[in-house]
């Protein structure tokens, strides 16, 4: 055992108190320091595992997507028969075929695009074709328009014309008779037609080889061309040539489309 030995003359009390308060006191800012730096570090590591965590997620999370292949749309080429120099048929009121055939497809034409399953492609939009000198090449050009956007149905809207008679009336869809599904095309664009009972049905009717309906004949897209009425009859004409009657025409022929692909491509 160790003795020591305190010199009272010497040692000062309150110097003593002073000292090992003032070590107490430090003693008690490093244990402060050590408490307070503890969450500091906590909280710094879960930072940095929040960080890792949320990058490795990320990563991971963008493997699991699987790449969503753009929708396919189904592309219809409306063909507005004539145009420009070629009035086609003109009704002995002066109306020409031209003009209502292009009323009506753009009017198709738009309930087509606000359908979201839907692709629209005009061979012509407006009454300019400056691209093209005769007929002949109008034909061609308007194949080609189909061809070139993979179309899924070519529809050529017309008016009939009779020299014979004003009598005569009615709405007829001629199809492509090496085609099968251009007949079934056909049916249900006449039928549209029919349904609305503003004129004669003359029905669907197959040309024969050789006959100056080449938009069908050389189009290997599947396609119909309608004769929506003649316009030397003046009950077809007034129906065509309105508003209402137009409109009444594109909302068929849209609704048959509709039908037609959800019966041919289930």
């Amino acid at each position: 055992m160790r003795w020591f030995i305190i010199d009272n003359n010497n040692f000062d009390l309150n110097a003593r108190r002073k000292l090992l308060h003032e070590r107490k006191r430090k003693k008690q800012k490093r244990f402060r320091l050590i408490t307070l730096s503890i969450p500091l570090l906590i909280l710094s590591i879960t930072i940095i595992v929040i960080i890792s965590n949320r990058n490795n997620t990320v990563a991971t999370f963008n493997l699991a997507i699987p790449k969503i292949e753009e929708k396919q749309l189904y592309t219809v080429c409306i063909d507005p028969g004539h145009g420009d120099w070629d009035y086609g048929a003109i009704s002995p009121n002066g109306t020409a075929e031209k003009d209502i055939t292009l009323a009506i497809s753009l009017k198709l034409g738009k309930l087509l695009e606000e359908d979201s399953n839907f692709k629209v492609i005009y061979t012509r939009a407006t009454d300019t074709m400056d691209w093209i000198e005769t007929a002949n090449d109008s034909l061609k050009e308007r194949i080609k328009i189909s061809k070139i956007c993979n179309a899924d149905i070519f529809i050529s809207i017309h008016c009939n014309y009779s020299s014979d008679s004003n009598k005569i009336s009615g709405v007829e869809t001629w199809y492509n008779p090496s085609d099968d599904s251009s007949l079934t095309l056909s049916k249900y664009l006449q039928q549209a037609l029919i349904d609305l009972d503003y004129t004669t049905n003359r029905g669907v009717k197959s040309y024969v080889p050789g006959e100056e309906l080449a938009v069908l004949e050389l189009n290997t897209t599947t396609s119909a061309l309608i004769e929506l009425g003649f316009l030397t009859n003046s009950s077809d004409e007034k129906y065509l040539t309105s508003y209402q009657g137009q409109s009444n025409c594109a909302n068929a022929l849209y609704k048959a489309i509709v039908e037609y692909k959800d019966d041919t491509n289930e």
